[in-house]
């Protein structure tokens, strides 16, 4: 009877500490770049030597035939094309990209024959664009660390803990100009609290300076930002196109 009841009191103590973890997580929260639907660095548009290596978009395997492969940008404010007839870029492709004036639009339009089964073989057309990213993005002076300090201390610890259930997610989104200074911070998905809400935006909106995104010629550029709080398998994540770089490459390219 005795070792009954100190069974029953050791599983009681189990089930009670079980239960208490469960209600003891970490808030998760998140700030990452976000990011245009295509971008790339330097590095790789140094290395690229067709249009697949460009953009992720793009599939050789839906090419039977080229008719022309077009790439323009914009150089000391002029317009610049050079036209190959494949999908390997040419020396002059390479060299008008390379020569993209900062934060201009590289376009590519790409005019084939589809590989299909239909009789028809209508030409079809292809475009996308994209940027180069700075060498250096945007950065909290301090560092990450100091970044998550200021986070936890000025608002994930003042969030109960039932605000963020099951899928729920808060999103802030805003831009580092090119002082390094927070502009138009606003709500782009709500915790469905109005003073939760209130407390992330403030919590953005005060934060001090950062250091802002560099292209390795001294030009400065702005930068859009989110914070996220909550669950980070919600779907809204996609909606934000986030992403963590690495070695100057964006991770979940």
């Amino acid at each position: 009877m005795k070792y009954s009841i100190i069974a029953l009191f050791l599983i009681y103590i189990g089930v009670f500490n079980s239960s208490e973890k469960t209600y003891t997580n970490d808030l998760q929260y998140e700030v990452n770049r976000i990011y245009l639907p295509l971008s790339i660095s330097k590095t790789k548009l140094d290395k690229a030597n067709t249009l697949t290596e460009l953009s992720r978009y793009y599939k050789s395997s839906w090419v039977k035939e080229f008719i022309s492969v077009e790439v323009s940008t914009i150089h000391k404010g002029a317009i610049k094309k050079a036209v190959s007839k494949n999908d390997v870029l040419s020396e002059e492709q390479k060299n008008i990209m390379k020569q993209a004036d900062i934060g201009a639009d590289i376009e590519v339009k790409v005019s084939y024959i589809p590989d299909n089964t239909l009789k028809n073989k209508e030409i079809k057309k292809i475009d996308f664009s994209f940027r180069v990213n700075p060498e250096n993005e945007a950065k909290y002076i301090g560092g990450q660390e100091k970044l998550n300090q200021y986070l936890k201390k000025n608002a994930i610890d003042k969030i109960p803990n039932d605000v963020f259930k099951n899928y729920a997610l808060a999103a802030v989104k805003f831009t580092i100009d090119e002082k390094g200074q927070i502009v138009n911070p606003h709500i782009f998905e709500s915790s469905k609290d109005e003073k939760i809400d209130k407390l992330l935006l403030k919590t953005i909106s005060d934060m001090p300076d950062w250091k802002a995104a560099e292209y390795a010629n001294g030009t400065k550029v702005e930068q859009e930002f989110a914070l996220t709080v909550g669950n980070h398998e919600s779907c809204v994540i996609n909606l934000l196109n986030i992403g963590k770089l690495s070695n100057g490459e964006r991770i979940n390219d």
